[in-house]
């Protein structure tokens, strides 16, 4: 019995030892004392009022920053589920941090190498692959980039162990694009849906830690994850792809292949661009919204002569664009 006791009573010095140590009222060495920053996540854009929770993504890399922007430490974890209660506890000490995630990052990506004390958050963090100009299908692939408030940690030599808490806003950054060719069937007499084809690029292929985007990157071409698809008179392909800029070699381009071998161009032109004519219409924001749908009407200008057609373009429903061309 005088054994146990004494085990117990051993037990509780030695916590008590750990516990009080970072005491400052009791200890005087504190510098030792451990410290961090619990940092949570959520995804809220300018249009909505209150925070959702992402889910399941395939991996989450979370980098801690000092006050000149370098790297103190990172972790990356393995299909986590980003709910209202995760959080992962980074040990960082004495000054202060701010914290950028990305989620959802997968084998469609090349990631970048990471040093502590050197990688700044403009250093690159991923760049899509890609084979022949031809990117990865990334369909069905979301992918989620943001940064955290400042956190300050004082001197844990004057205050001891100290724990805060903050909070990443995970903003997606990737963008699905629903393409649909519509050939006016009151004007057009005679047409071939399979003889119509699209193409998507865009120099938006790597991103920096802090989401932003090097200039002059190489352009590359998007596949069509799913199309053309056909349906009576329309022609529909389906694009996932990454954050649109404007500056980045954003392309949409259709050809009709008909009458001519060579094709014939129905529409050239940038597809942020587009886009953005929606949002000066309140039908689109790029702020809030990463689903688009882009609908080009066909119809023949010049039935009699059989050269010249006209095309109306639509972005989520509103008209943005209607032009005339030759044949």
């Amino acid at each position: 019995m005088m054994n146990l006791r004494n085990k117990i009573w051993i037990m509780l010095f030695a916590l008590g030892t750990i516990f009080w140590g970072c005491d400052s009222l009791i200890y005087d060495d504190l510098s030792d004392c451990p410290q961090g920053v619990y940092v949570e996540f959520y995804s809220m854009t300018p249009c909505q009022s209150n925070p959702t929770f992402i889910g399941s993504v395939p991996s989450l890399t979370l980098f801690a920053f000092d006050e000149n922007d370098r790297l103190v430490t990172s972790v990356t974890k393995e299909n986590v589920t980003l709910s209202r209660d995760y959080e992962i506890l980074v040990p960082v000490s004495d000054g202060s941090f701010s914290f950028v995630a990305w989620a959802g990052i997968d084998d469609h990506f090349i990631p970048a190498t990471f040093t502590n004390g050197k990688t700044s958050k403009k250093d690159v963090m991923l760049t899509l692959k890609t084979a022949s100009g031809m990117a990865e299908n990334l369909g069905g692939t979301q992918v989620w980039q943001g940064e955290s408030p400042v956190v300050y940690l004082p001197d844990p030599e004057e205050y001891g162990s100290l724990y805060k808490y903050t909070a990443v806003n995970l903003r997606e950054i990737t963008n699905r694009v629903e393409l649909i060719v519509e050939f006016d069937k009151k004007t057009m007499k005679e047409y071939d849906l399979e003889e119509l084809h699209a193409q998507v690029s865009s120099g938006n292929g790597t991103l920096h830690i802090d989401g932003s985007m090097p200039l002059k990157q190489e352009v590359i071409t998007y596949p069509a994850t799913t199309g053309p698809l056909y349906d009576d008179n329309t022609a529909t392909w389906h694009y996932d792809m990454l954050d649109l800029w404007t500056g980045y070699d954003n392309r949409l381009y259709i050809s009709y292949t008909g009458n001519q071998e060579e094709g014939e161009t129905v529409f050239d032109g940038d597809l942020i661009a587009i886009i953005l004519l929606a949002a000066q219409n309140g039908q689109a924001n790029l702020s809030c919204d990463n689903d688009f749908t882009i609908k080009v009407t066909i119809k023949d200008y010049c039935a009699e002569c059989d050269t010249h057609f006209s095309c109306a373009i639509y972005v989520n429903g509103w008209q943005v664009h209607s032009f005339e061309t030759e044949m």
